[in-house]
């Protein structure tokens, strides 16, 4: 996701310093997610555009998404391995899919993060185990350096970075600026809608791919935070407080 920049009236710095983003509100797929992997190939039928890929652990091109490659290996009778990288060959994504003994949980794990499925529908007759239709429940972080960022203002120049190796350094309203340490972006504007609120636009190759709008609370010690997938047309919202 992108992260937002603070805003900072009257050349104070009441948004500077670091948040820690609240975990119970981190936005995450809310929707259904449905596979398939049968007879060597895999299938993510609720992807947008869906995907039809071999399972053979070798990387293929696909459209129409924010990655240009991905891979898919079947590891064992309960556990996929999936990459998804850029053009250049960056990874964008290492994720693992376990799912439970009894067939009726999953888990997608990547980076520090875990998120919690529970089944909806079986998987068709022959298939893996990971096939069928999923319903995320809960989202988990092994640390907390998957939950913290840090901003500065100095004169209109915003910065961001995270612990993660996330950061980049833009102009209040104006042009984008490279952003750093994200396969998923490459570029991003900030733009100041007043004195308690900023939009973050998140991009690769000049294309939008994440809106984030951040309101801070009247105490500067909260922000709410919205952010607005347009690859996949979802919306979540989440909380952070200042540290």
């Amino acid at each position: 996701m992108g992260f937002l920049s603070p805003v900072v009236a009257s050349g104070q710095t009441s948004f500077g310093g670091t948040w820690k983003l609240d975990v119970g509100t981190l936005p995450y797929p809310k929707r259904p997610l449905v596979w398939l992997v049968q007879n060597g190939m895999y299938e993510c039928r609720s992807c947008m555009p869906p995907i039809r890929v071999n399972a053979d652990g070798h990387d293929q091109r696909v459209s129409g998404q924010s990655y240009d490659t991905i891979s898919i290996a079947i590891v064992d009778g309960r556990t996929i391995r999936l990459i998804q990288k850029k053009k250049n060959g960056q990874i964008d994504s290492d994720e693992k899919f376990t799912v439970s003994a009894d067939g009726r949980t999953a888990t997608d794990e990547f980076a520090n993060w875990k998120i919690s499925m529970r089944r909806i529908a079986d998987a068709p007759p022959g298939s893996h185990l990971m096939s069928g239709t999923w319903q995320p429940f809960k989202i988990e972080s092994s640390s907390d350096r998957e939950l913290l960022v840090t901003f500065e203002l100095r004169g209109d120049v915003f910065s961001m970075s995270r612990p993660t190796g996330q950061s980049y350094r833009a102009v209040l309203n104006g042009p984008d600026a490279p952003y750093v340490g994200e396969p998923r972006f490459n570029g991003v504007s900030v733009k100041r809608i007043d004195a308690k609120t900023v939009v973050e636009d998140a991009k690769f190759d000049g294309r939008v791919l994440s809106r984030s709008r951040m309101s801070i609370s009247a105490d500067g010690r909260s922000m709410n935070i919205r952010v607005h997938d347009l690859e996949a047309g979802t919306t979540g919202q989440f909380t952070a407080t200042k540290q």
